[in-house]
């Protein structure tokens, strides 16, 4: 496999503590927090709804999975319209007049003892909670992730403690700042999966440690990974790294990790804790607002529903016009247009990126000079298959297959001398064989 040292620089130092983000005088709360489906509204324009309250829940044949909506702020539903999500695709959403009585904000919750709860149950939890792993770079809802799984051996949770992005750092930070709760919440995802064994993968110098004996009943196992490396946090790199701890004493089971296991990071893990034992819902996450164009950043505690705008203007305002809007990360992110976009629960990150930091952005035609399949750590020919999915030629099975092979590093576009959408195209061409399968 090939790695780069310091593909990205951060460019930032580490957030010893999160900035409580301002309330939203208005909540605008998308009802789409994922890639399977849009979920049905319960309320309607004139409502008064809690803190936490779900607003909107899975529709047809999603019902038993799927991800319900929950209202951020209390208050008045002012309208319910057509707005445009993070990732660019226009979905329904809420707008929310804040005001009146909080249920969770400043209120100690009383935790529960989650071992009590089946695997069932706490699927279903997952599912009435809202959570969504974010794990991928498309968002899934867990209950509906861990529904679907055909697994009936080998199952194994594998959770990556820092970001796969090296151009954030919110999955670290969360990583750090809240172990414990992290380590709890892998530990109820794996209850849920009904897995043999964990697996908690760690930066190499890692500030934060993780006792394998808190695995109570389970296979565990701690796995250091060069995090200054890159790509290195994606689902290919960790099932290597994990499966090399196979040839130690006790190890054994984890030779049997595979793509079909559940993935997870540090804040899905936090979001299954604060649902599960706190018993709130997802209303409010961490994301990294940061950029040379502001000027301030900070790791922020948001409201669900906050707009960008809100987060730019907690900030001081911006010192020129950003060229540019990352949601996500620089290399696995995509870029908004508007300010009036609100957070949703898979937002990580928003980074405004300045013209003087980007690179020609042309798009050409592709030379064929190879510097794709040079960098591809899965050895891949990515300008084969964007030429085969762009014309829409016909591929030997085989050749099609190994498309799953790609880790969505987008280490080919970062390098194409064209600025083609390679990684995009083989992304696309395992959508196609997922469907194909199905």
């Amino acid at each position: 496999m090939k790695t780069v040292n310091n593909f990205v620089s951060p460019g930032h130092a580490f957030f010893e503590t999160p900035v409580k983000s301002l309330l939203p005088q208005h909540a605008t709360v998308c009802f789409y927090q994922s890639e399977i489906c849009e979920n049905q509204c319960r309320v309607e324009e004139g409502d008064i709804v809690r803190e936490g309250q779900s607003i909107a829940v899975p529709e047809g044949h999603f019902v038993s999975g799927g991800t319900e909506i929950h209202s951020s702020v209390p208050g008045k539903v002012e309208s319910i319209f057509t707005c445009t999500a993070p990732d660019g695709k226009l979905c329904r959403a809420v707008k929310i007049k804040t005001e009146g009585e909080f249920t969770y904000l400043g209120k100690k919750q009383n935790p529960c003892d989650w071992k009590i709860f089946s695997a069932a149950t706490l699927v279903d939890s997952f599912r009435s909670k809202g959570i969504v792993n974010t794990f991928h770079s498309v968002p899934v809802p867990l209950a509906t992730q861990i529904k679907n799984c055909t697994l009936r051996d080998h199952r194994f949770v594998v959770v990556r403690m820092f970001d796969e992005d090296p151009s954030r750092f919110t999955d670290l930070f969360t990583a750090t700042k809240y172990t414990d709760q992290v380590v709890q919440g892998a530990m109820i995802a794996a209850r849920a999966f009904e897995a043999k064994g964990i697996a908690f993968v760690v930066p190499r110098k890692a500030e934060f440690t993780i006792n394998e004996s808190h695995a109570e009943g389970l296979s565990c196992a701690v796995v250091s990974a060069d995090s200054q490396k890159y790509p290195c946090g994606f689902m290919q790199q960790l099932m290597r790294l994990v499966r090399k701890t196979s040839h130690m004493a006790g190890y054994e089971v984890f030779k049997h990790i595979n793509h079909n296991c559940l993935f997870l990071d540090p804040e899905t893990c936090l979001a299954i804790y604060e649902g599960i034992v706190c018993g709130i819902p997802v209303v409010e996450k961490f994301v990294h607002v940061n950029g040379t164009c502001l000027k301030a950043s900070g790791m922020f505690k948001v409201r669900t529903g906050t707009l960008i705008r809100d987060l730019v203007e907690q900030c001081g305002g911006f010192k020129e016009r950003p060229a540019k809007i990352v949601v996500n990360g620089r290399l696995v992110g995509n870029e908004i247009s508007s300010l009036d976009i609100p957070v949703t629960n898979y937002v990580k990150s928003v980074e405004f990126i300045s013209s003087g930091e980007l690179s020609v952005q042309e798009r050409n035609p592709c030379i064929r000079c190879g510097k794709c399949r040079i960098v591809c750590p899965e050895h891949l020919i990515p300008d084969v298959f964007y030429l085969n999915f762009m014309k829409g030629y016909s591929m030997p099975k085989k050749f099609f297959s190994s498309a799953l092979l790609c880790s969505e590093c987008y280490m080919c576009n970062s390098v194409c001398p064209s600025r083609l959408s390679l990684c995009q195209a083989v992304i696309s061409l395992k959508q196609y064989k997922d469907k194909e399968d199905d």
